[in-house]
């Protein structure tokens, strides 16, 4: 037998219990009493019954039969829905429309009319614009999940309270966002903007934005004044794009003077861009990205900077009094890079044994070359780090394993120099005369480590690899004066052939000096055998 229904219930209770007055009777009953009167009769408990009745079913009117209302909370989520339900209360503050199946012709622009509506849920939808209907109080708009492809300034500027944005996870272009499209949002505080198709920064973006969220995207360029008119924001986040240094301009972040924190992961930069925020930054992450050189002032007057993340890089050393003035220091990320134990990075040594913030936790600073030392930690370190002595030459009997000469078939060269690839000349025009070979060693997690001597300051190589029969040539700039790259993502213990060739003038043709060698495999273990002619 199916249970009552709970206004069946009501009634029995109401009709059995001995029930009070209701309000407006007493205040009669009191007024009719001090002026000398006959009291007006109580209503009778019939009365009393319908009255209550009255008012349970207006307020069960107000919430649709397929949500769940409670207080100024509209529960529609999760019901399969076409379209937004009619007999929304008015009153509403935060309406739950997630997890259905709303396109934009089940927008009504009645939605507009719940002028009480603060917070609006429609994540995980089939949306592809933006609600044309917005209510005008509206401060919290969730559009995550959903297949918007633009910004209209039309659709927003309905919502001129809007604080914070949630956009990730659509497919908004660069070419879909209006030039003005925030130009009434001016409360906007928060947009997040994560995977999505963007290939550059929004326009206009509004000056009260504290949190700007762009990653995961296709941004390749930032130009000049791209966060010009920000002097809220704190915290921008653009990893996982296609960032490069050349490409972003100098003074990108150099005018976000409140900036605290600053993620630019998983990009393709060579070094920390310049002129990077100094004052107020507390986070930094340069993580997953191809950096083999950071310039000895990267870091100066940062005192407030509490986080700092090179992992996953290309970097061998870092110069000498890099962190001096990081004295919030807490948290230091080196994970993951090919770090050379030698004098050159002894001062890092006796920075964290003397020198580094009480509690700094240091993650990842582990040897990878020389073999001696592969796998210590260079905080344990001792007198190991103290000689100074080159890279064994190829061809030596001290060479150590898994170093490679050059392209077999080239004229023989005496110990410590290389030959250049076979019909070229011992070294490269353009390359300087101190250059005279280049090293290949493998090196754990399927990289290569490339060596040559350091060229003068400020020179500039094109070094390449590809693997024979196996694919397309990848190439990159590199500083002559570094001496020395880890090319990384290689197929481990595949062969390569790595070239090494100085930018000409135009006209000027330099052959390369070139070698061939197998990557490292996952384990760790150096690729012992030459490569075959």
């Amino acid at each position: 037998m199916a249970p009552p229904p709970p206004l069946l219930l009501l009634l029995l209770l109401l009709l059995f219990l001995p029930l009070p007055p209701p309000a407006w009777a007493l205040t009669a009953f009191t007024l009719a009493t001090r002026r000398g009167g006959s009291p007006p009769p109580f209503p009778s408990p019939l009365l009393t019954i319908v009255t209550a009745v009255t008012v349970v079913t207006v307020t069960a009117a107000a919430c649709p039969t397929v949500c769940r209302c409670a207080g100024g909370r509209v529960y529609c989520n999760d019901r399969g829905l076409t379209a937004i339900p009619e007999g929304l209360p008015a009153g509403a503050t935060t309406l739950f429309l997630q997890n259905n199946r709303i396109g934009d012709a089940g927008i009504p622009a009645r939605l507009g009319h719940l002028s009480a509506l603060k917070v609006l849920y429609l994540y995980a939808n089939a949306l592809e614009q933006l609600p044309a209907y917005l209510p005008p109080a509206l401060r919290e708009l969730h559009l995550q999940e959903n297949n918007v492809r633009g910004l209209c300034r039309r659709a927003l500027a309905r919502a001129p309270l809007l604080e914070r944005l949630h956009l990730d996870d659509n497919s908004v272009s660069a070419a879909g966002i209006e030039e003005d499209a925030f130009a009434e949002n001016r409360r906007l505080r928060l947009l997040f903007l994560s995977r999505n198709h963007l290939s550059s920064v929004p326009p206009g973006l509004p000056p009260a934005l504290e949190e700007l969220r762009l990653d995961d995207n296709r941004i390749h360029t930032i130009p000049l004044r791209a966060f010009e008119g920000l002097p809220a924001l704190r915290r921008l986040v653009l990893d996982g794009n296609l960032l490069a240094n050349q490409r972003m301009a100098d003074d990108t972040f150099s005018r976000l003077v409140n900036l605290s924190e600053l993620s630019l992961g998983r990009n393709a930069l060579a070094a920390p861009p310049a002129n990077l925020p100094r004052a107020r930054l507390r986070r930094l992450s340069l993580a997953a990205n191809a950096i083999s050189h950071v310039p000895a002032g990267a870091l100066a007057r940062m005192r407030s900077l509490e986080r700092l993340d090179l992992s996953d890089n290309n970097l061998t050393t870092l110069p000498r009094g890099l962190f001096d003035d990081l004295g919030s220091l807490s948290h230091l990320g080196l994970r993951n890079n090919p770090w050379f134990c030698g004098c050159n990075l002894a001062w890092l040594r006796d920075w964290l044994r003397r020198r580094a913030p009480q509690g700094l936790e240091v993650k990842g600073l582990l040897c990878q070359a020389p073999a001696r030392l592969r796998g210590l930690a260079v905080g344990d370190l001792r007198g190991e780090m103290d000689a100074c002595d080159p890279p064994a030459a190829p061809g030596a009997a001290a060479a150590a394993p898994g170093v490679v000469a050059a392209s077999p078939g080239a004229v023989a060269a005496s110990p410590g120099v290389m030959a250049a690839a076979p019909g070229t000349a011992a070294a490269a025009p353009g390359v300087p005369a101190s250059t005279g070979g280049l090293w290949l060693q493998a090196a754990p997690g399927g990289s290569l480590r490339v060596r040559w001597p350091p060229a003068p300051p400020g020179a500039s190589l094109r070094l390449s690899w590809l693997r024979p029969g196996g694919g397309a040539v990848t190439e990159t700039l590199v500083r002559g004066e570094r001496g020395e790259y880890v090319v990384t993502a290689l197929q481990p213990r595949a062969a390569y052939r790595v070239c090494l060739s100085a930018l000409d003038p135009p006209g000027i043709a330099s052959p390369p000096l070139c070698a061939q060698a197998r990557a490292g495999d996952w384990g760790g273990a150096a690729a012992k055998t030459p490569a075959a002619p």
